[in-house]
């Protein structure tokens, strides 16, 4: 789960902590992730576990989760013993609320984990976040099942990962403008698609990097 590809954020006020836009923010963030539960749900899933990677990884409001679904919060850092709660028991991987890599022209708010990074390179591969999720799964096995995000971050996420399902709640029209949907719009979207990836899974390979791994990180200035 992230939070700056949920449905009408728009600026880093609404997806950070401590700013008075931020409610509307993880409003928005609870109203795509409940609509992503109500539709695994509907289409049959009976477990799910939720990693919270937005921040300091207390955005979601455990009183509104159905008893299936267990949360890893507060970011506890990926380890080779622990990769992100994920081993290869699992059917798939649904990435919530992302977006774009930096310098992606016209991503809204793309960005490549911190603002200071510009560029992340796996094997000499350019990828943002959905790329090195992608990757952790990858080497388990588990592919990346559906996305959800703005439009730029869906198109990264289609030539990425080829036959994944996507859901644009929102066009990105520049760095900090976007086209957004109402979130009764969005929610049904997330909904039908989620349940679709239980009915019938999207055959979408998981995402190997090699048994050899280079990682190159580009900085600002």
């Amino acid at each position: 789960c992230d939070i700056e590809g949920v449905t009408g954020v728009v600026s880093y006020e609404q997806a950070e902590p401590g700013h008075a836009d931020y409610v509307f923010g993880q409003t928005m963030f609870m109203r795509d992730l409940m609509a992503l539960l109500d539709g695994l749900a509907s289409g049959g899933a009976d477990e799910a576990i939720l990693y919270d990677e937005h921040y300091f990884g207390r955005n979601i409001d455990m009183g509104t989760l159905p008893s299936w679904v267990h949360v890893i919060c507060g970011k506890p850092p990926y380890r080779k013993d622990w990769p992100g709660g994920l081993d290869a028991d699992f059917s798939g991987v649904v990435l919530l609320g992302f977006h774009s890599k930096a310098n992606t022209s016209n991503g809204l708010l793309a960005h490549s984990y911190e603002l200071d990074i510009s560029d992340l390179r796996l094997n000499g591969v350019s990828v943002g976040e959905i790329g090195m999720e992608a990757a952790v799964a990858g080497d388990w096995g588990v592919p990346v099942l559906m996305m959800t995000g703005d439009s730029a971050g869906a198109a990264e996420a289609k030539k990425l990962l080829p036959g994944l399902l996507t859901v644009t709640v929102k066009e990105s029209l520049s760095d900090y403008g976007g086209l957004c949907f109402p979130a009764s719009v969005t929610s049904e979207k997330i909904s039908k698609a989620a349940a679709e990836i239980v009915r019938k899974p999207p055959r979408v390979m998981p995402y190997k990097v090699g048994k050899k791994v280079r990682l190159e990180v580009s900085l600002r200035e």
